[in-house]
């Protein structure tokens, strides 16, 4: 548990270090609910001109457009009002803007200001702004603003006309103000760097006394929260007074006793810091009771009230215990995902609840507890949306570069920024953890994020890391490292899922135990699916998929168009198949932190990256439900641990049950059954274990199965479900057996089998003959190497394989009558795809399929078969392109699927439709090995 009390007196200090940075630039406030301040919003039509070639303002300040004749709607982009360039070009890579502007752009509004406000404090507020903006009122220069991050605010009561009309003349630039062209907050891959301004857009009066800031530090130990409140002063004149104190739950269950502080005092911004008990009985905040506080600050000047604001807030406290984190002193595992500014209708991320609501209640209907908002901060929104819901937060600076410490200016710009986040956003409860940024390499960069982290620190509210993935920083409070997954960047076909079968005896302690912090690993579970082309007609905005619609005239070209929907279904569940295991390796993990998935929704950039179990839009996709994928990942969660998934019926299955409890509450005298079961749902084992707690943390033993396989006389895929009693925590998995020795095959007499294509086999096709071939792998012409895995990110990113999204069959086939399976890969087929050669069948009549097919990468399309039949001359022709002859005695499920193929092309169902010529075959094979 951290000690708020201890570090406060450093915030103090770090309140001097921020007030020094915004008195350097026009002041920016805490976003409230504030009941006393006038308004005038500026939302509407104004006056706008394009400025691309900077000619508009002059080195000396001079404005050289006395006329702005266009117009433009705000909030709203360039890109939304279709300024700029046409777009000329598509690309395959990522979405297309299509208008594009990058410069200075002009923005004028007529305004009227009451002369009520005349002894008013008045300030123009604009929510987000991309990025640098500078302000003239009435003709005469307010300042420049460049924050990507936090509202740009400036005060110009001193150049109003009150009782009048006023104009309000902005530049706004988007060009790289600084070199951050990487950071998803201007990237070209997600949000796209455009012009304009989003969110409120508005002119605000106070009183020239009123409060300016309020910094809320709750002390959930000591049941009380610590205020620092900032109040303006404009005139310097005595401020004689109080502040009333008035705190409530949300829900009004719960009224804190009023408080009151005297002040005095004749500063211009003076600063009071002040205890303030919750009383007895609190509510924390966290995901499982996301319960908020308000507190209404009332400030009297002589007796008369001069302000009022409300804050929500959480009586919440995070921090660490050894490798793990801690939340009001309870344990709690990350269940992350990256968000990084996809928003394709508007190019721009929402300012409004709604907008947020659709991000972030989706995220936590399917089972995550955080939302990391990678090289970018959202608005407020969000945060409003994240706490009233109870999700965690990663926010991140506007930084992903390759040259930290090694430009002044960027460094010294990034720097304020994070300053100007924390202040801003700062009192939100869900703001649990901040990050510079993503991924930084530089010849300073340690030395810059050391810097950071420890003035950072100061503010005790926050959980602090340099950068996520790497590089590793000893200031760091925790880690988000690259390394602990099953497949890293450019390992290929090396890659865990692909070296070895699968078994969970492994996890990720050696990792876990480098460091003396939690560590959470840096995106994981970048598994593709083959895009759905039924999402095009939803890209109604500024940014077009014209990528999906080139993958999809390329699947055209290769005459599969039929088989899109059936490859984006196959590959989806392929890919929770992999998700599920990744994420149970790091529940095995003593000491592990958590995850964050690269990510809950698809990523349409660097390469086309369609990752997600939602689509860019955060609809549901068609193969699994919010419901199913939460149960992958819930926070109280069975696991299993066992040396193979694979087994025959001489074998006896062994395993090790254990659990992981990161839910509200310990379950005390719970009992955890198992049940083994055939695929009809008919009960093959079942068995518990005695009723205990399940503690809070993990991973802990239940006890151990051992159950015999004698009794399964067939091929089956069975099914082991371990339930916790009473609750709704539940885990399953598909187990293989196979029989140890297979029943004789009756033959048919104009059967042969063959291992190589050659003049032997073409003559017996041309007697009427039936002929298996088992390719010797090494004389098929291939063109994509074999895996086992799907597709990690984009092969067209990393320029290698895994380039394939595993297998797409009918498993009603009678092909498969004596070897179960569905009709997408499962981990039993590793045994079959690994040892294999791809028939590249571009060259075949297009509506020639195979019986069992590989789904390709997305950019190239190819029709690849593992299985083909054909009737070749006056004979019958399958073809099998996997390796079934090399120790055939240790691979249950190889002599299984040949088995089944015997079985097949010596039964009467064997009767192949498709007519292939001998040349047709003969492309399939190396010339060396046609004769």
């Amino acid at each position: 548990m951290r000690n708020t009390n201890k570090n406060h007196a450093k915030y103090q200090l770090f309140q001097i270090k921020i007030l020094f940075v915004v008195l350097l630039i026009p002041c920016v406030t805490v976003l409230a609910k504030e009941r006393n301040q006038s308004v005038i919003p500026l939302n509407g039509i104004w006056m706008f001109k394009t400025d691309p070639m900077g000619m508009g303002l002059q080195s000396n300040g001079l404005q050289m457009f006395t006329s702005i004749t266009e117009t433009i709607t705000l909030p709203g982009s360039t890109d939304e009002a279709g300024k700029g360039l046409r777009t000329q070009s598509i690309s395959s890579i990522r979405l297309t803007r299509t208008n594009e502007y990058k410069g200075p752009a002009w923005y004028e509004k007529e305004v009227f200001v009451p002369l009520e406000w005349k002894d008013k404090e008045v300030k123009l507020f604009l929510e987000r702004v991309h990025w640098e903006s500078k302000l003239w009122v009435n003709g005469k220069y307010a300042g420049s603003d460049e924050s990507l991050s936090v509202p740009h605010v400036y005060p110009i009561e001193q150049l109003l006309k009150f009782g009048e009309k006023n104009n309000i003349r902005l530049r706004v630039n988007n060009e790289l103000i600084y070199d951050i062209q990487y950071s998803h907050a201007i990237s070209a891959e997600t949000q796209t760097n455009w012009n304009g301004i989003v969110g409120k857009i508005e002119l605000q009066a106070e009183n020239k006394v009123s409060i300016t800031d309020v910094q809320i530090f709750p002390d959930v130990t000591n049941k009380k929260i610590k205020l620092d409140i900032m109040i303006s002063n404009a005139d310097k004149a005595l401020l004689k007074g109080k502040l009333l104190l008035n705190a409530t739950t949300k829900d009004g269950s719960i009224k804190v006793a009023v408080k009151e502080v005297q002040i005095s005092s004749n500063d211009s911004l003076p600063t009071i810091s002040v205890d303030y008990p919750m009383g007895n009985i609190i509510k924390t905040w966290d995901e499982f009771s996301p319960d908020l506080y308000q507190l209404n600050v009332q400030l009297f000047n002589d007796a008369e009230v001069s302000d009022s604001k409300t804050y929500d807030f959480g009586m919440r406290e995070v921090g660490t215990k050894n490798t793990r984190f801690t939340l009001n002193g309870k344990e709690i595992f990350i269940r992350g995902t990256v968000n990084s500014a996809e928003f394709p209708l508007t190019g721009y991320p929402p300012t409004d609840k709604k907008g947020w609501e659709k991000v972030l209640v989706t995220c936590k209907d399917y089972g995550l507890n955080l939302v990391r908002f990678h090289s970018w901060c959202p608005p407020e929104a969000a945060f409003e949306v994240a706490d009233s819901i109870g999700i965690y937060l990663q926010i991140e600076n506007s930084d992903w570069r390759f040259n930290v410490g090694e430009h002044a200016a960027t460094d010294d710009f990034l720097r304020r920024e994070s300053l100007r986040i924390l202040k801003t956003y700062g009192n939100h409860p869900s703001f649990l953890f901040f990050c510079e940024g993503n991924e930084l390499v530089g010849k300073g960069v340690k030395e810059y994020l050391s810097g950071l982290i420890n003035m950072w620190k100061e503010d005790t509210r926050h959980l602090y890391t340099g950068s996520a993935a790497y590089p590793y920083i000893s200031e760091n409070q925790y880690n988000v490292l690259y390394g602990a997954r099953p497949h890293r960047w450019k390992e290929g076909l090396k890659s865990k899922f692909n070296a070895a079968p699968l078994n969970t005896l492994y996890d990720y302690s050696d990792y876990v135990k480098k460091y003396s912090v939690p560590m959470i690993t840096h995106e994981i579970g970048q598994w593709c699916v083959y895009p759905d082309f039924n999402e095009i007609p939803k890209y109604t905005g500024v940014l077009k998929p014209y990528n999906y619609q080139i993958f999809r005239e390329s699947l055209r070209d290769h005459h599969m168009l039929e088989l899109a929907d059936n490859f984006t279904s196959a590959s989806g569940k392929f890919h929770l198949i992999l998700k599920k295991e990744e994420f149970e390796s790091y529940y095995r993990t003593p000491g592990m932190a958590g995850y964050h998935l690269l990510q809950l929704n698809d990523f349409p950039g660097q390469g086309t990256a369609p990752v997600g179990v939602v689509d860019v839009f955060y609809n549901p996709k068609t193969y699994v439900t919010a419901k199913e994928f939460s149960a992958m990942q819930s926070p109280c969660l069975p696991l299993l641990v066992t040396s193979s998934f694979v087994w025959t019926n001489n074998q006896e299955f062994t395993a090790e049950i254990r659990m992981v409890n990161f839910s509200q509450h310990l379950l005390k005298k719970k009992q955890v059954s198992w049940i083994l079961q055939h695929a009809n749902g008919k009960v093959y084992k079942q068995g518990s274990f005695a009723a205990r707690d399940l503690p809070r943390s993990g991973p802990y033993s239940i006890g151990s199965l051992k159950v015999s396989l004698k009794d399964i006389t067939k091929a089956e895929q069975l099914k082991l479900i371990v339930r916790v009693a009473g609750t709704e925590y539940q885990n399953k998995w598909d187990l293989w057996v196979y029989p140890q020795h297979l029943p004789q095959i009756t033959e048919s007499a104009d059967v042969r089998i063959a291992d190589s294509w050659n003049p032997e086999v073409k003559e017996k096709l041309k007697r009427g003959e039936t002929v298996l071939l088992l390719a010797d792998t090494a004389s098929v012409k291939h063109t994509v190497s074999s895996c086992f895995s799907g597709i990690s990110w984009n092969a067209v990113w990393s320029g290698m394989p895994p380039e394939l999204l595993g297998i797409f069959c009918n498993p009603a086939h009678p092909l498969f009558a004596y070897f179960p399976t569905e009709y997408h890969s499962n981990w039993q087929w590793w045994d079959l795809v690994i040892p294999s050669r791809l028939m590249n069948l571009d060259q075949m009549p297009p509506s020639f399929f195979p019986l069992l097919q590989m789904i390709p990468d997305w950019n190239k399309n190819s029709k690849l078969g593992l299985v083909i039949e054909a009737k070749v001359g006056n004979g019958k022709l399958l073809i099998c392109s996997i390796d079934l002859k090399t120790n055939m005695e240790k691979r249950p499920v190889a002599r299984q699927f040949l088995y089944s193929l015997k079985n097949y092309v010596n039964s009467p169902q064997f009767d192949p439709k498709d007519v292939l010529s001998e040349t047709m075959i003969d492309q399939l094979f190396v010339k060396n090995n046609v004769n």
